[in-house]
């Protein structure tokens, strides 16, 4: 097996190059302090269909603090790649269509974390295509901002056909901006498929995730949350996947993909109640925007012809929206941070 390795490459925040990027100082509002309001949201091949409504998609999020999505396939600007093991270095292709939903999201005051490259099963990586994936958080300044002192970035150096991961999880550090909450967030897409194979892969990357946390504990950072598409079946794997001491805000199996032919209870956030109970808004819990419900009316403002979700049409639906609903929960800061 062939497997490219890259030096580690520190945890960095990555904007948009073009004019009118909300970044200065002068352009940031003044801090909110109450709950923040935290999305995950798998946008399937998020940069590869021209038929997006990248502004109906935003427009279902905006009011969120936090936004982590998956299945980002390409990077929105120009740039470049971590340095190569021979110290080579290969651009970015920016996608036009990936940069289509970034500017939709910062017309509605969103910031952004980027990963440094993208990951996949495959030998191969730097691809542009379906392939592999990167990672992005969305997060509103007045609300919260990346905590570059607590562990972030990729779970492991090799992006590329690793034996822990599908796609190597990736995690994004946060602090609220009165300061009084920080916590990381490790957004995942884990392997797909039913099946005694499917199944056990899933388990096995979870535990992966949940050794990486652990072995964290001597930075002194308690409050891990893993958040994202699991691809979990039912809850019978549920049971068996979670690592002990942890719990998922989706305990119920509520479905979370826009399938009506298979309803499945993709996406979840798992959390260690020891030590992030005090700060999960239980009162909120954990909420599915049903995403073919929340699109009917705007299909008459941006839509031709009928309604892909009337009746509902699976391949025509996830190219202009996604396979998956935005899931929601909600974070409060229980007081002095315990971490």
């Amino acid at each position: 097996m062939s497997r490219r390795l890259f030096r580690s490459v520190s945890f960095a925040i990555a904007l948009l190059a073009w004019a009118g990027v909300p970044g200065a100082a002068a352009d940031k509002p003044a801090c909110t302090v109450g709950p923040l309001k935290l999305a995950s949201f798998n946008i399937q091949f998020l940069g590869s269909s021209a038929k997006r409504d990248n502004e109906g998609l935003a427009d279902l999020v905006r009011d969120q603090d936090i936004v982590l999505v998956q299945e980002l396939i390409a990077p929105p600007f120009a740039g470049s790649f971590p340095p190569n093991p021979d110290g080579t270095v290969e651009a970015f292709k920016p996608d036009p269509q990936a940069a289509a939903f970034f500017e939709a999201m910062r017309s509605r005051g969103f910031f952004w974390v980027m990963s440094e490259e993208d990951t996949g099963s495959g030998d191969r990586i730097h691809l542009n295509s379906t392939a592999t994936e990167w990672w992005v958080a969305f997060y509103k300044p007045q609300a919260a901002a990346p905590a570059n002192d607590l562990p972030g970035g990729f779970l492991a150096s090799d992006r590329s056909n690793h034996p822990d991961y599908e796609r190597v999880p990736f995690a994004f550090p946060f602090r609220n901006c009165s300061g009084t909450m920080d916590f990381v967030l490790v957004s995942v897409h884990l392997q797909p498929d039913d099946g005694p194979a499917p199944r056990q892969r899933r388990q096995h990357e979870i535990a992966s995730i949940s050794q990486w946390i652990d072995a964290q504990a001597g930075n002194g950072e308690r409050d891990y949350l893993i958040v994202g598409d699991t691809n979990i079946q039912d809850c019978g794997e549920l049971a068996q996947a979670l690592p002990p001491g942890y719990q998922s805000l989706n305990a119920g199996c509520v479905a979370t993909n826009t399938n009506v032919k298979g309803p499945k209870p993709y996406d979840h956030v798992f959390y260690r109640p020891a030590a992030t109970a005090p700060e999960i808004d239980q009162a909120f819990g954990f909420k599915v925007v049903g995403l073919v419900d929340a699109m009917r009316n705007r299909w008459q403002q941006f839509g031709t012809g009928p309604y892909p979700g009337d009746p509902y049409r699976h391949d025509d639906f996830r190219q202009v929206y996604s396979d998956h609903s935005p899931v929601l929960f909600r974070m409060v800061a229980a007081g002095r941070d315990d971490d």
